[in-house]
């Protein structure tokens, strides 16, 4: 948490020297105004247009892109938009490429940008949602042996832009855990969102208790007010499908505790492992017209922002989760392994909250799913009794 290879006085020469660059940077700019104003047309229009067929004008193309660039410093951009806004660019164009949540993106997603970049940073968690592969299973594997290729070193879902550059890195780090040594590049140790029990689940299931927390008090807010501490709510009801009725009800009560007790626009995600419990949970909330109202937001908006799968959630970050878990038949048990093992899914679902976390579901069924369920019950219900012993 602290740098002792920089001192404050040292940090106040980086950030004098950053800001008379920008003066200088903006110097330049000035005194080039109207050379740069017909770049920045040439390229805006040329892009617009498809001006750039003829291989004159598409040797323009690194000058335009880098005038732009000196008044833009940053543009964010998608792996798909790569070929159309890059295309022509020769390698090693662009001076700076920084990849986001790259633990999701497909190691051949990335290799048009990184070719075309003289240096890259790459920042991901390959222990949570992993890359989304269309090709069935059974192909991904027979094409990865008929080009005598490594499917868990170089291919998705098992790899990712993420893996390749802790590969890559000149300086590595090892995480030991039961399930075997884990080498990545240069870990990013401080954790600064969530607040616990939420932080020890994360800690516990995914980094073998090597982060450091680095989050001020905790703040449960009007949420946590009116719903109490974090804690699983074990629902035993039965189910046709993955969708537990009863389950729906117990989040439905939850609201409306919050409507009760004055709470508007609660920061709230309802997250889920399986597709049907979301479409089953919107249809209920469809029918609480009444209930979105008093908590003075749009059904429809509200509903499609706030609950969804964990993939939907990846990024995002709220003051309380509700995990719903759903499928609590015996039956289901695979449905409930895939959701806990690996534990990319829970770590992902429990580290969107920052304060509060609200576990709905049969706790006898998914304790039976993976260590993940079983140390998120474990800390939960210690969590309960630490609070409980203050009241007392």
């Amino acid at each position: 948490m602290t740098a002792p290879w920089l001192p404050d006085d040292v940090h106040r020469l980086r950030e004098d020297l950053f800001a008379a660059a920008l003066r200088v940077h903006k110097a330049f700019i000035d005194a080039s105004a109207s050379r740069m104003q017909h770049n920045l047309g040439l390229l805006m229009s040329g892009m617009v247009a498809g001006a750039f067929q003829s291989a004159a004008h598409r040797e323009l193309l690194p000058d335009l892109w880098s005038s732009l660039f000196m008044v833009v410093p940053t543009i964010s951009t998608t792996f798909a938009s790569v070929r159309t806004m890059f295309g022509d660019l020769p390698p090693e164009s662009i001076g700076w490429l920084l990849i986001d949540e790259a633990g999701q993106s497909l190691p051949q997603a990335a290799v048009g940008a990184i070719m075309r970049a003289k240096r890259s940073v790459v920042v991901g968690d390959p222990l949570q949602i992993p890359p989304v592969v269309s090709l069935p299973k059974k192909l991904n594997t027979e094409i990865c042996k008929f080009f005598d290729i490594d499917e868990i070193e170089w291919s998705a879902p098992a790899a990712s832009t993420q893996t390749l550059a802790d590969q890559a890195s000149r300086f590595k780090s090892t995480f030991i855990t039961d399930m075997g040594d884990r080498e990545v590049g240069l870990p990013l140790l401080v954790h600064r969102r969530c607040q616990n029990p939420m932080f020890d689940v994360s800690n516990a299931i995914a980094y073998a208790g090597q982060m450091v927390h680095a989050v001020g008090p905790r703040k449960p807010g009007a949420i946590g007010s009116a719903l109490g501490p974090s804690r699983w709510i074990d629902m035993n009801g039965d189910a046709e499908t993955k969708w537990s009725p009863d389950e729906g009800e117990a989040v439905i009560r939850m609201l409306g505790a919050l409507a009760a007790a004055g709470v508007t626009d609660p920061d709230l995600f309802i997250i889920t492992p399986f597709k049907i419990v979301e479409q089953e949970m919107h249809r209920r909330l469809y029918r609480e017209g009444d209930l979105l109202r008093a908590l003075g937001v749009k059904s429809d908006a509200w509903s499609r922002d706030r609950v969804g799968t964990i993939h939907t959630f990846q990024g995002r970050e709220a003051d309380t989760v509700i995990l719903l878990l759903g499928a609590p038949r015996a039956t289901q048990y695979r449905a409930r392994q895939w959701a806990a093992s690996p534990p990319n899914i829970i770590n992902v679902a429990v580290s969107r909250a920052k304060q509060n976390l609200y576990v709905v579901g049969s706790a006898a069924a998914w304790a039976g799913a993976g260590t993940s369920l079983q140390i998120l019950q474990r800390q939960l219900a210690s969590a309960r009794d630490v609070v409980d012993s203050h009241h007392v």
